[in-house]
This record gives structure tokens, sequence and C-alpha cells, in this order.
């Protein structure tokens, strides 16, 4: 085989191993706009003028994302959640054009620290066309551990019995989202 031929294969397999290796990242990487921190708001009323339950979002380009619910502690201004939450961690895909969905998961303990529960969030959001904005609809369900954190069922067992929210509508409640911004540090 000539030199030029043997170039020619070198790159030929070069360009294949790399398309291969990226592959998988490509896959997950359906929709870089969403990627980036928010400022997330579920609104726990079911009503356009309901209170907003806040949370930051962070959605990698990797098909993740993780939460920090404003619940996370508790909330004792709250009778129906004396509960506090662990971290969201959530995967997503591409639904549509500008448009994900998501599934996340994350423990809920009583007011003494005990856990109880696994806590499951399934998202669709859609981003605004300015980008920085985005709607969508959130449903909650939970799956119990009826004697404490060493008898919870494995979450993604197809038999585990899901609780949907009983405070929740039917179809879910909506959420809001504004993407964070850099504030120009004083005197810059």
């Amino acid at each position: 085989m000539s030199n030029a031929g043997i170039r020619s294969l070198r790159l030929s397999v070069g360009v294949c191993v790399a398309v291969l290796l990226a592959g998988p990242a490509a896959a997950q990487n359906t929709d870089q706009q969403f990627t980036g921190s928010w400022i997330h708001y579920l609104n726990v009323s079911g009503t356009p003028s309901g209170p907003l339950l806040p949370a930051l979002v962070t959605i990698q380009s990797d098909g993740t994302m993780i939460i920090s619910s404003g619940l996370m502690f508790g909330s004792p201004s709250m009778p129906a959640a004396p509960v506090r939450y662990s971290p969201l961690h959530f995967v997503w895909e591409k639904a549509g054009p500008k448009t994900i969905a998501g599934t996340g998961l994350f423990f809920v303990f009583d007011p003494d620290g005990k856990m109880h529960s696994y806590q499951r969030n399934r998202i669709v959001i859609k981003l605004g066309d300015d980008r920085d904005t985005y709607t969508g609809m959130i449903f909650l369900d939970e799956l119990h551990c009826p004697n404490g954190v060493f008898s919870c069922p494995y979450p993604q067992d197809p038999s585990a019995t899901w609780t949907p929210n009983p405070n929740m509508p039917a179809e879910g409640y909506l959420v809001t989202g504004k993407r964070l911004k850099v504030v120009p540090y004083p005197g810059s």
C-alpha cells in the first residue's frame, strides 16, 4: 500500500474512532440550550397566582441535572411539608423542539431525620423563545419504605408501588424557570 493510501486509511480509522467515542455523548447531548443553572418555581396551588416553591436547578450536557429544593430542610411555615429532602438527582433527554423530559429521584425524611420514602418527579419543560425561561409540568409520586431506610423497595423495580402526591392536580403541577445570570462584581 502506498504512503498516501496508508495516510488515507489512518485518517478514516481516526474519524471512525472519534465518531464511536463521541457517539454516546452526542446521543445524550441532544439539547445544549438547556444547560446551565436556573431559578426554578413549582406552583404548589395549581392556580396562576398561587404560591411558588423555589428550587435551584443545574442542567448538565451529559443528560443529568441536580436540584436543590426550597424545602430540603423542611418548612415550619408549611404544615403540609414537615419533611426534609435530599438533593434531587435527574436524568433528562430531548422530547421535541426546545423540549426536554426528565425523571428524578430523591430521599424524603421525616422531621426526626429518618428516611421514609423516595419521591420521583417526572417533568417536561419547554424553553421560551428568549432561551432564558422555561415552562412545563411536573408529576410527583412517592415510594414508601414501610420500616425505614433498610426496607425501601428498589425504585426502578417495575412492580414498585408508586403513589401520586395526593395534593397534586391530576395533570401535575405547573413549573417555570429563569436562567441564572452573572451579576457584575461591585466596582468592575
